[in-house]
């Protein structure tokens, strides 16, 4: 992966505090926590910002869009946590400009079993971002489906969380469970971690049932869900394949004015 890609020419991009951290999570599994941090990503960085991605499953969906053979990777997050590597020595370059990324792969499954005894491991990530951080505009981190140490250590680090959810019954079940976990860590851990926002993902706006939960969440969480909804369609997948971001795959879609929508909505947060 030698070329690299751009959607367009880079735009200046608008001053941000260098070093925001956010965190992609939701227990669950399949609901686009990977894509919704690639196709961000993508966004952010046509914007003219650098991003670093960490990507903190041990399945490395994320890492294996952008690198090539992740199982053959020197060394990945796991090294990060359990080796004491150095931060710079893990990050990869990826085929975007201003887009790095810190990866992951199986090995990664092992350090609930190998920190279980360490009493600070919820402090490793925050700690090994601390020293780079500033080189990045925004540090995106793609959480695991469970609640797990790997998605507690980045709710350690971050300082904002996105989490995607579906308008189904489950959804508001599971938030809420995800909820009472930033509040430990909030108490416990990290005392700034707020929501940046709920993101309605996979929306199907034909179906009634959908619709209704929409407004549902809109009325529990007010102001906390995104003004952006990311609306069901192949075209999200395809890109992933493809490994360019929806912005580079169809730059002129709808699908990629979603994400720049997003984005935006992110950059203006207060």
């Amino acid at each position: 992966m030698s070329i690299f890609f751009q959607t367009k020419k880079q735009e200046k991009p608008a001053n941000v505090k260098m070093g925001q951290i956010i965190a992609i999570a939701n227990q669950k599994g399949g609901v686009a926590k990977t894509n919704t941090t690639f196709h961000l990503a993508g966004a952010l960085v046509e914007r003219g910002y650098k991003i670093l991605l960490v990507d903190a499953d041990q399945q490395g969906n994320l890492s294996a869009t952008l690198l090539n053979n992740i199982y053959k990777l020197p060394k990945t997050l796991s090294n990060l946590l359990l080796d004491g590597t150095d931060t710079q020595e893990i990050i990869h370059k990826t085929p975007f400009d201003n887009l790095h990324i810190l990866p992951a792969n199986p090995t990664l499954s092992s350090i609930d079993l190998q920190l279980s005894s360490e009493p600070d491991a919820h402090y490793l990530l925050a700690d090994k971002l601390e020293n780079i951080k500033n080189n990045y505009h925004y540090i995106i981190i793609d959480c695991p489906p469970s609640l797990g140490l790997a998605t507690r250590m980045a709710l350690v680090a971050a300082e904002k969380v996105i989490i995607p959810i579906e308008c189904q019954e489950y959804a508001i079940m599971g938030s809420k469970q995800l909820l009472t976990a930033i509040n430990k860590i909030r108490r416990r851990m990290n005392p700034t971690l707020d929501i940046l926002g709920y993101l309605v993902v996979k929306y199907n706006k034909r179906t009634k049932l959908e619709s209704q939960y929409l407004k549902t969440f809109r009325g529990i969480y007010k102001d906390q869900v995104f003004k952006t909804i990311i609306h069901r369609s192949i075209k999200y997948a395809e890109a992933v394949e493809l490994g360019k971001p929806i912005t580079c795959f169809l730059p002129h879609s709808k699908y990629a004015h979603a994400y720049r929508k997003l984005a935006e909505e992110i950059i203006n947060h207060a």
